[in-house]
C-alpha cells in the first residue's frame, strides 16, 4: 500500500501586519518602525526622592520594564530628574502637568523623553515652538498623551463627552502644532478607562497618523480587573497590528505590571 501523507493546518504566527509608524529612538529603546513592542511602567514614589525612585527603578528594571515613566509636578521633581536619568539602566520619560517650565527642565535633565498632557498645561499651545525647539536641539523625543479626563474643555463642548472623534482630534491637533515647527519626534496615546472607547480610539488615530502609538487604559484598577480590561483592549489592537509600547495600569506595585504586560504580548 501507498504511504498517504496527511497535511496538518498551518498556524498563522501573527494575526495581523504591523501598522507602518516612524520609528523614533527614546534613549537605547527604539519605538515604532520594525522595533518589538516595549513594555513600560511608571514609578509611584516621590521623583524628588532620588534614592527611592531609583530603587523602584532598578526594581522594574529587573522584572522586564525596558521604558520607565517618572511624575514631575514640583520643583524638587524637576531638580532631581537629572541624577534619575543619568543613574537609570532603562530610560527615563518625565511625565509633565500643569508647569510648560518642567518641560524645559526635564529636556535640559537628559531625559529620554518627555510626556506632556496638553489638556492639563495652561498655555500649552503658546509655547510649542519654544518647546518643539529645545527637544530638537536635545535630540528628545515628545510623547503627546491625550487623557478622557482632562480633556479640552472645547471639545467636550464639540463632543458632550470624551469620545474616540474628540480624543483623536485633540491629539493630532496637538501633532499638528508640533509639525509646523518641523518638529515630527512624537510618540501619541489616547487613553480611556473604558476598553471600548479606547480601541475605537486607537483605531481611528491609527488611520490618521504615522506616529508610534502608546497603549494605555486608564484607571484600570485592581490587579485582577486592570489586567483583564488591559488584556482585552491591548489584545484587540495589537491583533490589528497597532501599538508600538504598552504600559498596564493597575492599582498594585509598578513591578506587576510589567509582568501583565510581557505576559499580554507573549501571549
Amino acid at each position: 500500500m501507498t504511504a498517504i501523507s496527511l497535511g496538518m493546518p498551518s498556524v498563522p504566527t501573527k494575526l495581523a501586519e504591523r501598522r507602518k509608524s516612524r520609528q523614533i529612538q527614546v534613549g537605547t529603546v527604539p519605538v515604532g518602525g520594525d522595533a518589538p513592542v516595549s513594555v513600560q511602567s511608571m514609578t509611584t514614589t516621590r521623583t524628588s526622592d532620588i534614592g527611592a525612585t531609583l530603587q523602584q527603578i532598578a526594581e522594574l528594571t529587573a522584572s522586564g520594564c525596558q521604558i520607565v515613566r517618572v511624575a514631575c509636578p514640583t520643583q524638587d521633581d524637576a531638580d532631581a530628574l537629572a541624577t534619575i536619568a543619568r543613574k537609570s539602566q532603562i530610560p527615563v520619560i518625565a511625565d509633565i502637568h500643569f508647569q510648560p517650565k518642567y518641560v524645559f527642565a526635564a529636556i535640559e535633565a537628559g531625559c529620554a523623553a518627555v510626556r506632556v498632557n496638553p489638556g492639563n498645561i495652561k498655555r500649552f499651545d503658546d509655547q510649542v515652538r519654544e518647546i518643539a525647539k529645545a527637544a530638537k536641539d536635545h535630540g528628545t523625543p515628545i510623547r503627546i498623551g491625550v487623557n478622557a479626563g482632562s480633556l479640552d474643555r472645547r471639545l467636550l463642548q464639540k463632543y458632550g463627552k470624551a469620545t474616540p472623534e474628540a480624543l483623536v482630534e485633540s491629539a493630532l491637533w496637538e501633532a499638528s502644532l508640533f509639525e509646523e515647527h518641523d518638529f515630527r519626534d512624537i510618540k501619541i496615546s489616547v487613553k480611556h478607562n473604558d476598553p471600548v472607547v479606547m480601541i475605537e480610539a486607537y483605531r481611528q488615530l491609527a488611520e490618521q497618523c504615522d506616529y508610534p502609538l502608546h497603549l494605555g487604559v486608564t484607571e484600570a484598577g485592581p490587579a485582577f480587573q486592570g489586567t483583564i480590561k488591559s488584556a482585552v483592549a491591548f489584545g484587540a489592537l495589537l491583533s490589528q497590528g497597532i501599538g508600538d509600547t504598552i504600559r498596564v495600569s493597575l492599582s498594585a506595585p509598578p513591578a506587576e505590571e510589567v509582568k501583565v504586560g510581557i505576559q499580554i504580548l507573549e501571549s
